[in-house]
């Protein structure tokens, strides 16, 4: 079993934990430029969303602004990820840290090159990331 060391900030404290590693999230969806994220709006609707994925660490992140999808997820909507006919169900958790948005975007960049840094350069606010669990 892999493990991973988790620092918790407390006001007078920083407390390190060992927990089980949380999964990885794979091929094919670490290897595609695109993928979807599906996830049910309130009307039980599928609402099937191209977004672009990175890796880092074996953990996947997306991004996305006051989406739908976010919305749905915050709602607590199941979340799937689809490439072709493969799908995976992931869990799903924002990621506040200053250190990993950081290391998000220099990954975006790197994978999707010209059009990200077009993108970082215009951006309105600022992109909630996501972290993405195979369970």
């Amino acid at each position: 079993m892999i493990l991973r060391i988790v620092a918790i900030a407390l006001p007078s404290a920083v407390l390190l934990a060992i927990t089980p590693a949380s999964p990885e999230v794979g091929p094919p969806f670490v290897e595609t430029g695109t993928i979807e994220i599906v996830t049910t709006d309130e009307d039980g609707e599928l609402r099937e969303t191209p977004v672009w994925i990175v890796v880092l660490d074996g953990q996947g992140y997306v991004r996305t602004n006051d989406s739908r999808w976010l919305a749905n997820i915050r709602r607590g909507s199941p979340v799937t990820l689809r490439v072709g006919a493969n799908e995976m169900t992931v869990a799903v958790a924002e990621n506040e840290d200053p250190r990993v948005y950081d290391r998000v975007e220099e990954a975006f960049k790197t994978k999707y090159g010209f059009m990200q840094r077009v993108m970082s350069t215009f951006r309105i606010s600022t992109p909630t990331v996501l972290e993405l669990t195979h369970p």
